[in-house]
């Protein structure tokens, strides 16, 4: 993240975060009235406590236990040749089940372009065939350069090419809450 900006607005309190997550759950249930057969991936970094919370409140709801993975998908990018990277492999910091033929719900703060979104599909199907991929956001800045749209959305904010959606969360961060701030190059 670039560290010269300013701070515009707050969009989300930690409370209106846990909300946010609530509502995610609820449609999630929703869609899939079942946990059999979802796998939850988070995409690192922020992506990763995120699919933690929304894992402990589909499990509320279902009354059953969620296999929750980790993947970072870096390698996988469009631009990973212009990037400064040393990794040349994807990184899978936890996968507790096989995603055949499963759904497995993906997990991040924010859309974009939708180019972070594409390559973590892409590293989902090196490991397998599955049944169907739902991406649920936290916050979707608009912006697509993809023809990606979440199936689960907290908050839909129209920003500018110069600013910036910053999700702050705990454990990564010592707060919970997301900002709109202004990029200064």
């Amino acid at each position: 993240m670039k560290d010269n900006c300013k701070i515009i607005r707050e969009l989300m309190s930690a409370q209106a975060m846990e909300f946010a997550l609530d509502e995610m759950a609820a449609k999630m249930a929703k869609i899939h009235p079942s946990a059999d057969d979802v796998v939850i991936l988070g995409m690192a970094s922020r992506g990763i406590p995120l699919a933690q919370k929304l894992r402990e409140r589909l499990e509320s709801k279902f009354n059953k236990k969620i296999n929750i993975g980790s993947l970072d998908a870096t390698f996988y990018r469009d631009d990973f040749h212009y990037r400064n990277h040393v990794a040349t492999e994807m990184r899978v910091t936890e996968m507790p089940a096989s995603v055949e033929g499963k759904t497995v719900i993906l997990v991040d703060d924010v859309l974009y372009t939708g180019r972070s979104a594409l390559a973590a599909m892409r590293a989902i199907l090196d490991l397998g065939r599955p049944a169907a991929i739902r991406l649920c956001v936290l916050v979707d800045r608009g912006h697509r350069e993809l023809p990606i749209a979440p199936d689960c959305v907290g908050l839909v904010v129209e920003t500018a090419q110069h600013q910036e959606v910053r999700v702050k969360i705990e454990p990564i961060d010592k707060e919970n809450s997301v900002s709109l701030v202004e990029v200064e190059d």
